[in-house]
């Protein structure tokens, strides 16, 4: 079967059970499958949410020992509750550069991360009230880089 999109929610649902509620797949497709369209065109090879990790139910995130307070949640409480992707390409190492710049230009995510695999995107409100962009730190810590004028 084709799919008119280049992702099925599945690929973004980490627990096996592959049950989510009908507000969070709409969140799911709203503000990352859709936008991500565009980067998708322009980038010219698969992406996908790295090993499942667009919704993660907080009862997933406290048995791996996290606070359960992660934007992959989707929890109301954080901004729109709009949640988070950590965003993965073929071939990543070689079309990372390309992807974020196609990431920040054409989706409103608020913090963008670059990991050394993937991408992490959300829309969590920053200090700033502006976009920014983080790296991650040797002790795999978030190291704010810059504010983005997009």
């Amino acid at each position: 079967m084709t799919y008119p999109l280049f992702a099925r929610l599945v690929e973004f649902i980490i627990s096996k059970s592959n049950q989510v509620d009908l507000e969070v797949a709409d969140k799911l497709y709203q503000f990352h499958i859709i936008p991500m369209q565009k980067v998708r065109e322009e980038l010219g090879v698969w992406i996908t949410a790295s090993e499942n990790s667009g919704y993660r139910p907080q009862w997933w995130e406290r048995l791996k020992k996290r606070s359960g307070k992660s934007q992959h949640t989707y929890n109301d409480e954080w901004k729109k509750g709009s949640g988070a992707v950590d965003w993965t390409c073929k071939d990543f190492a070689i079309n990372k550069d390309k992807f974020l710049k196609l990431i920040i230009e054409h989706t409103n995510y608020t913090r963008i991360c670059m990991y050394e695999t993937f991408i992490h995107c959300d829309f969590k409100e920053t200090s700033t009230s502006k976009r920014q962009l983080f790296y991650i730190d040797g002790n795999g810590e978030w190291e704010f880089y810059k504010n983005l004028t997009k």
